[in-house]
């Protein structure tokens, strides 16, 4: 799952959408009709490239509406999809740490992060082609350079460049310091 980051391509589709209707459209609307969610609204108004009003009827409850405004300054661009990083699979996260520790097997490991796997032999072929992963192989890295002591006691980042960032970041450290 990624995280909630606007990307470029879901902008464009607001933006296509708000052409059609150029009178605005409610965010609820947006959900409803067009699958675009309320997050994805709010992070295009933040960039400034709409503007989202409360419009109160006579009666019944007030409305949120969308409009699209004329953008004079230049606004930010959000990044594209394939640029937002993914998070790495809590299960791939459990069968990497589990892997680490000796004694637990790299198929015990994958029983214990994929509890509904049926032989052993494909048990065995899906954990050795999961230790290829590379979100896996970095968590193992973390795992690693954890049990070392060379990352200080910290939580392990959520995607696999922040965990290469912060385990090059200690490396430099402390070979600066002087560390052994």
């Amino acid at each position: 799952m990624r995280a909630h980051i606007l990307c470029r391509e879901r902008l464009v589709r607001i933006l296509r959408i708000l052409k059609r209707h150029p009178e605005g459209l409610s965010v609820r609307e947006f959900a409803r009709t067009f699958g675009v969610l309320a997050w994805e609204v709010e992070q295009a108004a933040e960039l400034g490239w709409l503007a989202i009003e409360t419009r109160k009827p006579h009666t019944g409850r007030p409305a949120r509406v969308a409009v699209s405004v004329n953008i004079s300054k230049p606004a930010k661009l959000p990044p594209l999809f394939c640029d937002i990083e993914k998070r790495i699979s809590f299960r791939h996260q459990h069968f990497a740490l589990h892997s680490v520790f000796p004694g637990d097997g790299q198929a015990i490991a994958y029983r214990q992060a994929f509890p509904k796997a049926h032989s052993m032999k494909g048990v065995a072929a899906s954990a050795s082609r999961l230790l290829r992963h590379k979100d896996v192989m970095a968590v193992r890295a973390w795992a690693f350079a954890r049990m070392r002591r060379d990352v200080p006691d910290e939580p392990m980042p959520p995607t696999r460049g922040r965990i290469i960032q912060r385990l090059n970041q200690c490396r430099h450290s402390r070979t600066s310091v002087g560390w052994p």
